[in-house]
């Protein structure tokens, strides 16, 4: 199962929904969301709001959408509502992304599904910057319990420290987090061929 990870209270981004926000003439909470949709999966949920201004957008790439309504408390609860579901749909794996991350690219997320392949479904697989594990990720059905005892809004990242690190160049793996980080974003948007 992959779940796209989208119900954060962007509180380093001011009033404004950071997902809804354009980069390259395109909500933010869409960039991560198409490049999931392209790669062969055939359960994907999105964790967030329902009335969200990308949910009909969502919907149409083949998301159902998992209302977290203990958000406030930190992603930590997305993660254990997305194991929760990936626990009760029979999941092998939970593929864990982050709708705040718009350069993904399918071809990462495939190399990351290779890798869990031949290291025979059962270990962890992370993305990694600078040595520093880190979504998106891959979890094998022996580690959906224990994402279910997460707590704050640090997510998996205390269970990727034995994962096996997958190194991406920038931007893929940059994540916007700051109205600055979005105006950083725009201007790699406008160089990438």
């Amino acid at each position: 199962m992959l779940a796209l990870l989208a119900a954060g209270q962007s509180r380093r981004f001011g009033d404004q929904d950071k997902l809804t926000a354009l980069l390259g003439g395109k909500m933010l909470g869409l960039h991560a969301a198409e490049a999931g949709a392209a790669i062969h999966c055939p359960q994907k949920r999105v964790i967030g709001p329902p009335a969200h201004g990308c949910a009909r957008r969502w919907n149409d790439l083949g998301y159902r959408i998992i209302v977290n309504e203990q958000a406030h408390l930190g992603q930590a609860t997305s993660v254990r509502l997305a194991a929760s579901h990936a626990i009760e749909a029979g999941a092998r794996a939970l593929y864990i992304m982050l709708a705040d991350m718009p350069f993904v690219t399918a071809d990462h997320i495939n190399r990351l599904l290779a890798i869990f392949e031949q290291m025979g479904c059962t270990r962890t697989i992370a993305s990694a910057r600078d040595g520093q594990a880190m979504p998106p990720a891959i979890f094998p059905n022996s580690a959906l319990n224990d994402l279910l005892t997460l707590e704050g809004d640090s997510g998996a990242r205390a269970l990727l420290s034995d994962a096996h690190l997958v190194t991406a160049d920038d931007p893929i793996l940059m994540d916007i987090d700051s109205e600055e980080d979005l105006a950083q974003a725009n201007i790699i948007y406008r160089a990438i061929p």
